[in-house]
């Protein structure tokens, strides 16, 4: 039985940057096969896009907040 990939939902970004900054320890060892090296970087790379992703979407949120709570004479 296949397993379900998880949704968007259950994403946390302090436990994807704590996995890449795992993934970068284990690849500065040097004790891992070349194979899994490709695919640790891969899933590091994954990660990282899905982190960039979420920050400029909780800026655009921030900065909407901003706009809504400056006054309309106030550039």
């Amino acid at each position: 039985m296949p397993r379900a990939k998880k949704s968007a939902d259950n994403w946390d970004y302090e436990a994807a940057v704590e996995q890449v900054e795992a993934i970068i320890t284990d690849l500065e060892t040097g004790d891992l096969p070349l194979a899994n090296i490709f695919e640790q970087f891969e899933k590091a790379a994954t990660e990282l896009k899905k982190c960039d992703t979420f920050l400029q979407a909780k800026q655009q949120q921030a900065q909407l907040l901003i706009e809504t709570l400056m006054p309309d004479d106030v550039e």
